[in-house]
């Protein structure tokens, strides 16, 4: 499957559209026909067999806790900033509502390590800096630490001129609750 952001790139150009904008495209883009299985099999990244801080990953993953959670996702849209024992620590930006996960992307995106998109740039990520965004409350919610021996797959690497679209995918999978659940219990921790 080819980068089914392809055209929506095109469409957007070198400007700074407005989040409602790509939510719309991204929507109007991928329809009923997107999978996780899909996206991993397509151009919007590159498969990878680690992690790189500053980047954003997408994974099959199997949370050795399950039975202890009361919820998870099992395909995270994760932002990794740290190592953590067994694995890394990052932010998984399916737990937040759509728009949400657009202003905390939209800060984050002040830290890049280039002025333009290209396959070096990086976001500059820590937790004190995630502690310090003005979107901090929201991000709380979303760290966690990930081990990777239940991670199930190679992570893809999103392309970093498809990071803005790619948090509009309707991909998250979560078990223990609806999407619409896990988005109320993390803005009840804001």
């Amino acid at each position: 499957m080819a980068n089914p952001f392809q055209r929506l790139r095109a469409k957007a150009g070198d400007g700074q559209k407005s989040m409602d904008w790509y939510m719309n495209n991204v929507k109007n883009l991928v329809g009923a026909r997107l999978s996780q299985t899909s996206v991993m099999k397509s151009d919007i990244g590159e498969l990878k067999t680690n992690i790189e801080i500053g980047s954003m990953y997408l994974y099959f993953y199997d949370p050795k806790l399950k039975n202890e959670l009361p919820f998870y996702d099992t395909f995270p849209l994760v932002l990794p900033f740290g190592p953590a024992p067994g694995g890394f620590y990052g932010i998984n930006l399916h737990y937040l509502p759509y728009m949400i996960r657009a202003q905390v992307l939209g800060e984050l995106l002040d830290y890049k390590t280039t002025k333009t998109y290209s396959e070096s740039t990086k976001l500059r990520m820590s937790y004190n800096l995630l502690n310090n965004l003005k979107n901090a409350n929201e991000v709380k919610p979303c760290i966690k630490h990930y081990l990777s021996n239940h991670v199930n797959s190679q992570f893809m690497k999103i392309n970093p001129e498809d990071w803005q679209a790619a948090i509009f995918l309707p991909i998250e999978s979560f078990v223990g609750a609806t999407k619409e659940q896990v988005f109320r219990d993390s803005r009840s921790k804001f």
